[in-house]
């Protein structure tokens, strides 16, 4: 029967202030989280644009709403589990939360385009 695969035999290709990085990086991601997702339930507030003569999607409104304040604890949740996968795996991790940062910008500001959206 063959052996499970440990990772103890390996050679270790990263550093200590490559792990050090990657550490200080995603405290610094998980410092934004909250303050994106509060920000993010701001944006119900595109509804104010809804008048008598305005017509208004709801439901698109409700959607980017939760785009917006959903979507950087999502991805943060996805980024720790890449990081610790690779940091077991003894690879480079430094890179993943400078990828999550972005990715959650970018659904964060789709969210905030599909609220707008709304307000006809």
């Amino acid at each position: 029967m063959t052996e499970p695969v440990t990772y103890d035999d390996l050679p270790r290709q990263t550093s200590t202030v490559e792990r050090g990085v990657t550490a200080l990086l995603m405290v610094g991601l998980a410092v934004l989280v909250p303050v994106a997702s509060f920000l993010g339930l701001f944006f119900a507030m595109v509804s104010d644009g809804c008048t008598g003569d305005t017509e208004c999607n709801g439901g698109q409104i409700g959607l980017g709403v939760l785009v917006a304040a959903g979507s950087p604890v999502v991805v943060f949740v996805v980024a720790l589990v890449v990081v610790i996968v690779r940091i077991v795996r003894r690879l480079p991790a430094w890179w993943v939360p400078l990828v999550a940062l972005v990715a959650g910008a970018a659904l964060w500001g789709l969210g905030a385009v599909i609220a707008a959206s709304a307000v006809g």
